[in-house]
């Protein structure tokens, strides 16, 4: 009898452990769930809005000397996007530019607005890159910190095992699993135990962006390149000032 007891109690001991361990697991998977959607917004951020404001003044500039002493300028190694600028259209350039509303006395100043005013979105786009990037950072970094926990208070041997041994009746851990364990099934269930998403490799999707410097501690180096720009091509952009 004494026996019997003693069985039980580490049984249901047991299936607690697994109940809670899935538990856990799924939170952990939820959170990564977050971080991935936070990561797609990112995403969105770069190529939807930093791309077309840096491509925006790559069109002004245009000149590849002009556009690399931009980048220079901006702190950058090299131009960010330059091969997607070297693959835009005329239509697409025309099409960048267009957005913008020129401002000012003559045809030139109306030019080097166009140009500052382009930095100056960059720059609120590039720092709301930022923020959004760090908000990610700090979600990633909690998931990591969260699997690394998680993967040292439980063996995933230990929990195979028990599970082989036990059909789990219990409504939230069936939830988890998604249907009833049965023997014959461990060897392909035993694959789906393990997270399913790499933490390291989410890390390695975020581009690395340095800060560039603000409009107003540029702004005459910025008057200097379009200067040289509107010299070049202005009469090239004089049906839209």
């Amino acid at each position: 009898m004494s026996y019997d007891i003693e069985k039980a109690l580490a049984y249901q001991l047991k299936k607690e452990i697994a109940e809670r361990y899935f538990a856990l697991r799924k939170l952990i998977e939820d959170d990564t769930s977050n971080a991935k959607m936070l990561l797609e917004r990112l995403d969105n951020v770069y190529k939807k809005r930093i791309r077309p404001a840096i491509l925006r003044i790559y069109v002004l500039l245009s000149d590849e000397d002009l556009i690399r002493e931009f980048a220079s300028l901006s702190g950058l190694k090299n131009p960010l996007f330059w091969e997607e600028y070297l693959g835009l259209s005329n239509t697409e350039k025309r099409q960048l530019i267009e957005e913008l509303e020129p401002h000012g006395w003559f045809k030139e100043s109306r030019f080097l607005n166009m140009l500052l005013d382009s930095y100056k979105q960059l720059f609120r786009e590039w720092e709301q890159y930022h923020e959004l990037r760090e908000e990610v950072l700090d979600e990633l970094q909690i998931v990591k910190e969260e699997v690394d926990q998680f993967t040292r208070n439980y063996s995933l041997d230990e929990i195979m095992q028990f599970l082989r041994t036990l059909y789990i009746d219990n409504e939230s851990t069936s939830k988890a699993l998604g249907k009833i364990v049965e023997g014959r099934k461990m060897g392909e269930f035993d694959k789906k135990l393990g997270f399913s998403q790499n933490i390291d490799e989410l890390f390695n999707k975020i581009p690395e962006l340095d800060k560039i410097p603000r409009p107003e501690s540029v702004e005459r180096q910025l008057k200097d390149l379009g200067k040289k720009a509107y010299e070049r091509h202005g009469e090239e952009f004089s049906n839209l000032l």
